[in-house]
């Protein structure tokens, strides 16, 4: 077998995220496009958020004890049956129905492929900062073919959204199978050695803290990201442009998580460094400051570049930090971190939507950046302090 750098199962993340971002989307702008209100959209949102939480946390240990494979053949055949439904959207509540579904399938399926690599590339002597990396640079991408596409095709061709859902579930269950019937848990890999250089070590007696602090601020700092992809469909349809053409303006938001995935998978300063991985988190300013610009297709698309960077930056560490375990508990740290995921994209567009409907515009959502922009320098001022004063002790 070839040396290679990608595998199946980062094929599996990419065209899952495609469908994750086509489906979500869909539901934001059918939401726009039937006028229901912003509350109501971050509710949609917000119950979905709950399901993908309980998903993340009843599921991710539970592939750690009997099989992530396992866990996925079952979840991916159930599902290509569920997208059937998306036929038939004509009431609110069928959008609340299948915002549940989807959610508790993605938060099923996510922490097990986070599990799976963190797990089994490991064992093949796969540096942990290359398996992250690589996962994330595999979602990210796809995440940006999703979400630039979904408004347009729910709009013009919606059998194409629900047929890649169906096709690409039965798919890869079959090959899933397959797969588990050859080699069981493991990865069929062999990578290349640039793979195997180590990175910088990780102090695992502080591990646990680093793990806090960087899933608190990655929570609040996707607040803002995760309200931007729910609500900005229907914020651009009040200004004049079509929802179709909404996702063409709001995929700068994946565009700048993939900027931000490849700068600090490149360049590996921040970790195990507070002040460094601080000045990164410059971005989350920025995003602020655009809100309060004067609205046009321009600044609209930078407000969802930079909160797209500001969400990524924080999402780095925290998965780094999270799945660099000794326990073997992979999959159980793979769930905390999707219901980390889970919490932001159900309180993001929840807040956001009753933020921008009471002062009737962005304004709003810049007034609640505001408040996430100060909670996030006082947790990042208060961490370096702290790990300085344990380092001079020392």
């Amino acid at each position: 077998m070839k040396r290679s750098y990608f595998h199946l199962y980062h094929l599996f993340s990419n065209n899952f995220s495609i469908l994750s971002y086509l489906l979500t989307s869909a539901i934001n702008s059918i939401a726009a496009k039937w006028g229901l209100p912003f509350s109501t959209i971050g509710l949609i949102n917000f119950a979905g958020a709950l399901s993908y939480i309980t998903a993340s946390l009843l599921f991710g240990r539970m592939g750690d004890r009997f099989g992530q494979k396992k866990l996925l053949i079952f979840a991916t055949m159930i599902f290509g049956a569920f997208n059937v439904l998306g036929f038939f959207w004509s009431t609110i509540a069928e959008l609340f129905i299948f915002a549940v579904g989807l959610n508790f399938f993605f938060g099923t399926f996510f922490p097990q492929i986070e599990g799976l690599l963190s797990k089994r590339e490991r064992q093949i002597g796969v540096d942990p900062a290359a398996t992250i990396n690589r996962f994330t640079l595999s979602w990210s991408t796809g995440n940006i073919i999703g979400m630039a596409l979904g408004p347009f095709l729910i709009v013009r061709y919606p059998y194409i959204t629900f047929g890649y859902g169906i096709i690409l579930s039965f798919v890869a269950s079959y090959i899933l199978r397959r797969d588990f019937k050859k080699h069981g848990e493991s990865i069929n890999f062999r990578p290349v050695n640039s793979l195997k250089i180590p990175s910088k070590p990780i102090d695992f007696p502080k591990i646990g803290l680093y793990r806090k602090v960087y899933r608190l601020t990655l929570f609040l700092s996707g607040l803002i990201y995760s309200a931007v992809l729910s609500l900005f469909p229907k914020v651009i349809s009040m200004n004049g442009l079509p929802i179709g053409l909404s996702g063409f303006l709001i995929v700068g938001a994946n565009i700048g998580v993939l900027m931000t995935f490849l700068i600090l998978g490149r360049f590996k300063i921040w970790v195990a460094n507070p002040k460094i991985s601080m000045i990164f988190m410059v971005v989350f300013p920025m995003t602020v400051f655009l809100i309060f610009m004067p609205i046009s297709p321009l600044i609209f698309f930078l407000i969802s570049l930079f909160a797209g960077m500001s969400y990524a930056v924080p999402y780095t560490y925290a998965i780094f930090y999270g799945l660099n375990s000794q326990d073997e508990d992979e999959g159980k740290q793979g769930g905390f971190h999707e219901a980390i995921i889970g919490m932001i994209f159900g309180v993001g567009p929840l807040l956001g939507g009753v933020a921008i409907q009471i002062a009737n515009g962005l304004t709003g959502l810049g007034i609640m950046a505001l408040g996430i922009l100060g909670a996030i320098a006082s947790v990042q001022i208060w961490f370096v302090r702290k790990i300085h004063a344990k380092q001079v002790i020392l």
